[in-house]
């Protein structure tokens, strides 16, 4: 073999080496471009704040939130979504499970809830000691939710006056995946 035979050789090696990591380099990049765009215009990240949503999210807990889902579809009975208040002075945000959907009535009695006449899920642990507003029902128009945390009797929700009845354009999104803490 001549010498320039060997040194055609280790260029080209050199070279496909080099073209091999630069296409790793790029794959990387375009990676975390991908989660970036994903993280910024189609997710967010909140961590749950206080202890109105036990057993079910506990205070501290860091999770995404599909901020794209209602912009597609409207929220369903028992999502838990991520809303802020109506108070533009003092904007605060809350995470609570949707339990009334627009043109229903939503009852809090004996107890345990009840949407149009029939008792709905209960996802706490205790039962209901305080009605609030829904104690005589409330009828929930065009684009307004009812919402409430599971834990039920340490929850400001929709049976308070400070929160109410949920619009569809206070809605941030569907609260989900939790990354941390892990396990």
């Amino acid at each position: 073999m001549s010498g320039y035979t060997v040194t055609y050789q280790m260029r080209k090696k050199k070279r496909q080496r080099r073209d091999k990591i630069a296409a790793y380099v790029l794959t990387f990049l375009a990676v975390i471009f991908a989660a970036f765009i994903i993280v910024r215009f189609l997710c967010a990240g909140y961590t749950v704040q206080g202890d109105s949503m036990l057993p079910t999210y506990e205070s501290g807990e860091k999770r995404l939130v599909n901020r794209l889902i209602y912009k597609v579809k409207s929220p369903a009975r028992y999502d838990i979504i991520l809303f802020e208040s109506e108070d533009e002075t003092n904007k605060q945000y809350y995470v609570k499970r949707v339990v009334g959907l627009p043109g229903e009535t939503v009852q809090v009695r004996d107890g345990n809830v009840y949407v149009d006449g029939r008792k709905a899920k209960s996802f706490g642990k205790e039962q209901i000691l305080s009605p609030g507003l829904a104690a005589d029902g409330v009828k929930l128009s065009k684009n307004q939710y009812f919402v409430m945390g599971d834990n039920y009797n340490n929850s400001e929700d929709s049976r308070s006056a400070v929160v109410g009845n949920v619009k569809k354009t206070q809605i941030i999104g569907k609260v989900g995946i939790k990354y941390w803490p892990f396990g």
